[in-house]
């Protein structure tokens, strides 16, 4: 072989193997793992099918590879040890005895491969001890680990007696938006047979699911009365037909750790007076009449729970506990990352009865993850902790349609299992006994900033309806687009910054709404005059306020302010008496608004003023000298009339 030849060999030699590593080194960036297996529970002698998916996550193909299950033997027998499993970063690659390695395609990038995994039980010796297993994946690359993942199982080498009673929590919420309420378009969409309202009932519908009702939708029907579209009254009526738990969350299901943690002294109960039209009377339920009969209004729903605290998981502080009593709510559904106690199931915290979500469980199901839901709702049967009961928080911010449809094939999947019985939210709560110690986990600071900020301008916006004649009208309004948007849809979301920026702007256009109209300059002639001031009102109802003025220097005097109410969208002009001083020249008023309690409205507005005092002054002296020269003349030509005559005679 040549020299050349023997170069270009060897070339190609180094090209294809820089080809075939160099993936490698960034494939623990670009590669995800995921095992599911397909039943939930195996015992001995089962060989137990799984799907091993891996993803392509970055930009370049991934060799063919292989990944390695594993297995420990011992019983995963307390939440702590399940949460343990999964947070574990796997240092260790392949924990617990070996049970199997399969083949792994290249996979593109951005792409998905599903492989199908048998594993062998018996090699992992997991004895007589009924209970969850952990099984551990772990994908190689030239024999380097580039990823791992973990999932589990439930053994079962015997029947057991121990059952744990599930309960989930879902919340009938629409998408966030920054709407205080519900149009009629809205609500047709989000009850039709496909809206997301309609899905979410139906993964409560004949599961042992409490569900949190956000009442802006029951309100918003009922400003609706009888327009309410056909659909959107069907829906309401599979509400009432519902026969779980039910309770109803904030308005808009606001984040109410965040409003505690952000200084409010009670949460958000936005009032509706101003939208509801008068409820429909119910004859039937009336008394028999004597003289006059009294009607008997009717809800439009009645939750079977009242005045339950949900706030979003793991957010809360211990200080929370006493805004929420203060806010009328006399029980909690608070998160496993929250509290600590004994018996973590429920218990008493701050004097509220309290119920606590699993978070390892909310996260199984909120990802469909049976497999793994299934695993903790069996450690809640033999983990003494539990008390044989666990809740789970589902998904408030979910709102796809096929997740929706997911995630009650997942809670049938687990509810299927024997260990696995229907529990409700109230017996968590009437058998809260035991103590419940708050870990606090406040919100970002950076989020409470916010909420602050929005909670500031808020009380802004109440201050200045008090120069309505109506000032329900503006505050009620107001205080529900709030809550929207607080609501925990919004955390995690990458668009509340704009939905934050619309409030602030929605709230400036009433701030501003009433306000002083500019003026050219104000030519004052005379010692005394009225400077005419022009108010303008932009909202739908007459406003009355205080027109005060305030010149920057001697030259001019104000007597007095003027209170003067304007009529909806239109102007009033207010009469601000003031007085000049001897000297000419000019003067700056600065003119504002407040209202009859002392509130300040809107920005000051300076009216340049041109003083004029002393053209009054020389003008009357100049007619009194014309007066006293004529009066002179006069007098001088009858006295030499007089003389004249006298020297005639003579």
């Amino acid at each position: 072989m040549s020299f050349s030849a023997a170069v270009v060999a060897l070339l190609l030699v180094v090209a294809g193997f820089a080809q075939a590593t160099l993936p490698v080194a960034h494939a623990a960036e670009q590669a995800t793992l995921v095992l599911t297996p397909s039943a939930l529970s195996a015992g001995p002698g089962d060989t137990l099918s799984a799907v091993l998916s891996v993803t392509n996550t970055g930009k370049e193909t991934l060799p063919e590879g292989q990944a390695v299950v594993t297995a420990p033997s011992a019983a995963l027998t307390t939440v702590a040890d399940l949460d343990a499993w999964f947070a574990a970063e796997d240092e260790q690659t392949q924990p617990g005895r070996y049970l199997t390695t399969v083949d792994v395609p290249e996979i593109a990038a951005g792409k998905t491969v599903d492989v199908v995994v048998e594993l062998p039980l018996n090699s992992g010796r997991f004895g007589g001890i009924w209970g969850p297993r952990g099984v551990a994946v772990n994908f190689l690359l030239n024999d380097e680990s580039v990823a791992t993942g973990r999932s589990s199982f439930v053994w079962t080498p015997s029947a057991t007696t121990a059952k744990a009673a599930f309960t989930g929590i879902l919340a009938i919420v629409p998408p966030p938006s920054t709407s205080g309420l519900l149009t009629a378009a809205e609500l047709t969409e989000l009850t039709g047979p496909s809206g997301i309202l309609t899905r979410q009932l139906a993964v409560a519908q004949g599961r042992p699911v409490a569900v949190g009702i956000d009442p802006r939708i029951i309100s918003s029907i009922e400003a609706l009365g009888d327009t309410a579209p056909d659909g959107v009254s069907a829906w309401l009526q599979a509400l009432k037909a519902l026969p779980n738990e039910s309770f109803l969350l904030a308005w808009a299901d606001a984040d109410i750790s965040a409003q505690a943690q952000a200084g409010s002294a009670t949460l958000l109960t936005p009032p509706t007076s101003d939208v509801i039209t008068p409820l429909v009377l119910d004859e039937a339920s009336s008394p028999a009449p004597t003289a006059t009969p009294i009607p008997v209004a009717t809800p439009l729903f009645t939750p079977t729970l009242n005045s339950i605290a949900w706030p979003a998981g793991n957010s809360v502080m211990s200080s929370d506990l006493g805004i929420f009593s203060a806010s009328g709510l006399t029980s909690a559904i608070l998160s496993s990352g929250n509290v600590a106690g004994d018996i973590m199931s429920s218990g008493q915290t701050a004097g509220l009865p309290s119920v606590v979500t699993l978070n390892g469980l909310s996260a199984a199901l909120n990802s469909n993850d049976a497999s793994r839901a299934a695993s903790y709702v069996a450690v809640a049967a033999v983990d003494e902790s539990q008390a044989g009961r666990t809740f789970a928080a589902l998904p408030r911010e979910t709102f796809s349609i096929t997740g929706l449809a997911k995630l009650g094939q997942t809670i049938d999947a687990v509810l299927g299992q024997s260990w696995v019985s229907s529990g409700t939210l109230s017996s968590g709560l009437t058998s809260a006994t035991s103590s419940l110690e708050i870990v606090d986990s406040p919100e970002s600071s950076q989020r409470i900033s916010v909420v602050s900020s929005l909670i500031a301008r808020n009380a802004q916006v109440s201050s200045f309806a008090t120069i309505a004649e109506d000032p329900s009208l503006i505050t009620s309004p107001a205080s529900r687009e709030l809550a929207a948007v607080l609501s925990v849809g919004w955390l995690g979301s990458d668009e509340w910054s704009s939905a934050v920026s619309e409030s602030l702007r929605s709230s400036e256009k009433v701030l501003t709404s009433v306000s002083i109209v500019t003026s050219s300059t104000i030519n004052m002639v005379g010692g005394q005059a009225n400077i005419p001031i022009s108010v303008l009102n932009s909202l739908l109802q007459p406003v009355t306020v205080m027109v005060n003025a305030d010149p920057n220097n001697a030259r001019l005097i104000v007597q007095g302010s003027e209170q003067v109410t304007i009529q909806p969208e239109s102007q009033a002009k207010a009469q601000i008496p003031v007085q000049a001083q001897v000297s000419n020249g000019s003067s700056i008023l600065t003119v504002s608004l407040q209202s009859v309690d002392g509130v300040p409205i809107g920005e000051a507005v300076a009216i340049p003023i041109n003083v004029r005092a002393d053209w009054e002054t020389w003008g009357l002296g100049a007619v009194a000298l014309a007066f006293v020269g004529l009066l002179t003349a006069g007098v001088i030509r009858t006295l030499r009339r007089r003389k004249s005559g006298t020297l005639d005679a003579s």
